[in-house]
C-alpha cells in the first residue's frame, strides 16, 4: 500500500473508531439520544467507508 493510501487508511479507521466509542459510551451513561445514534450511524459509516478504501488500496490487488 502507498504511504499516502496507508496514512487515511489509518486516519479513517481512526475517526471511526473514536466515534464509535464516544457515541457507545455516551449512550450507556447517559442514555440514548438522537445526538448519540447520530455519532454512532457516522462512525459505522465513516467504518464502511475505511474498510472498502483499505480495501480498495491494499497491496495484492496489484
Amino acid at each position: 500500500m502507498e504511504p499516502q493510501a496507508e496514512r487515511w487508511c489509518h486516519v479513517l479507521v481512526g475517526v471511526s473508531l473514536l466515534l464509535l466509542t464516544v457515541g457507545i459510551g455516551y449512550d450507556f451513561v447517559f442514555g440514548t439520544k438522537l445526538a448519540d445514534f447520530l455519532v454512532i450511524i457516522a462512525g459505522l459509516f465513516v467504518g464502511w467507508v475505511a474498510f472498502l478504501y483499505c480495501l480498495g488500496n491494499a497491496s495484492f490487488w496489484e
